[in-house]
């Protein structure tokens, strides 16, 4: 039996990825035009859908304009999900959250865990993170998913702003002192689908193997689109300025799908290959 699956931010980048992996099922897309999911009348409106299940990827994810406009980061990524969470409790229905590795302050020098205490450092990680404490507080059946960068063939994104850039000839400059994971939103998606069947409900780590920087990211793009690294420039502390702190390590390891033996997430250049070779 298909079903009902909504579907917020559904024709942002990672919505976008969510409606076509989904797409057998029945598929509920929303955007902002069809729901302000901060407005509290959305409990109401997502009970008369009853739909069997609500998948949000919709945030406010840009970090600097998050800090630019702290009252609007609040309202979307915090308060939209409390009450996607609430509506989710009422109807007795799973809640998939997907949240940041910007939750962790980025103090440690080995990958964070889902058993390591979330202390974000600037707005974006603190509304991420208040999303997180409020989607256990109201929704028992409830996924968490934390990811980082997360890239792919379409939409606006890491991958295609940096493929552009080099293929227009344009200089690009990075910071090469932030260290992270990254992630194809294809595999993302698929391991999202994979536990959605579940009833293994909690916070989960989902991202590629391996570890990068900004920096070391272009540089991948370039060798693998056959583009010259010398429009790539690296940017120390001293040259890398924004409105928002970064975490200097927001690692993450996927150490509960490790418990499980469900991490069969590919090394990150793997990936990267395979959007790379569809976007070509």
């Amino acid at each position: 039996m298909k079903r009902k699956i909504l579907i917020t931010g559904s024709k942002g980048f990672l919505g976008s990825y969510f409606v076509k992996e989904f797409e057998e099922e029945e598929v509920i897309p929303i955007t902002h035009q069809d729901m302000d999911i901060e407005d509290k009348d959305t409990i109401d409106k997502i009970i008369k859908i009853k739909p069997d299940l609500v998948i949000h990827p919709a945030a406010i994810r840009s970090p600097d304009i998050c800090e630019e406009d702290k009252e609007k980061a609040w309202k979307v990524n915090a308060i939209g999900t409390k009450n996607l969470a609430i509506a989710c409790s009422l109807l007795d229905i799973p809640f998939i959250y997907i949240s940041t590795d910007y939750v962790f302050s980025g103090d440690k020098d080995t990958p964070y865990t889902e058993f390591d205490n979330p202390n974000p450092i600037n707005t974006y990680g603190k509304t991420k993170f208040y999303g997180e404490i409020f989607t256990k507080e109201f929704c028992k059946k409830h996924f968490i998913i934390r990811t980082s960068y997360v890239f792919g063939e379409y939409g606006n994104n890491a991958l295609t702003q940096i493929y552009n850039s080099l293929k227009e000839g344009k200089e690009i400059r990075l910071s090469n002192y932030h260290f992270a994971s990254c992630t194809y939103a294809k595999d993302l998606v698929r391991k999202v689908k994979e536990l959605s069947y579940t009833k293994l409900y909690g916070t989960y780590h989902i991202v590629n193997k391996g570890i990068i920087t900004r920096y070391d990211f272009a540089c991948k793009v370039a060798e693998i689109a056959g583009f010259s690294k010398d429009r790539i420039i690296p940017l120390n502390p001293e040259k890398f300025t924004a409105p928002a702190k970064r975490p200097l390590y927001s690692v993450l390891r996927n150490y509960m799908l490790e418990l499980y033996n469900m991490d069969d997430m590919p090394f990150y250049e793997e990936s990267l290959k395979r959007a790379i070779n569809n976007l070509l």
